[in-house]
């Protein structure tokens, strides 16, 4: 019973590794070819303080935007997001904490 989980968790190790570098490389090819960028609008690290953009308004606005999903879906599927990667978030904390509390 023990090398089954022993093999389960080399599996999963090796999965998060590749996933990890996959996940990397991919950042790294979007940083490499500027994509997401909007040129006229690069404010270096406060690009990201949407408070610090001029307009910011004109780039959010619904009559610019078009796309055949509701708003209230995009924003119903961020905020889903959002909670699906707090409760996982959550989750491997208690675990990590079940590993350290069971060392002591």
């Amino acid at each position: 019973m023990e090398k089954k989980q022993k093999s389960r968790i080399s599996c999963a190790k090796i999965c998060t590794i590749a996933g990890t570098v996959i996940v990397l490389g991919l950042t790294l090819y979007c940083m490499i070819h500027h994509l997401g960028l909007t040129d006229s609008l690069d404010f270096g690290a406060g690009a990201y303080y949407y408070a610090d953009i001029p307009e910011f308004t004109r780039y959010v606005n619904g009559d610019v935007y078009q796309s055949e999903t509701p708003m209230w879906v995009l924003i119903a599927l961020f905020l889903a997001w959002g909670a699906v990667m707090y409760r996982l978030w959550a989750w491997m904390e208690k675990k990590t904490d079940r590993k350290i509390s069971r060392r002591r």
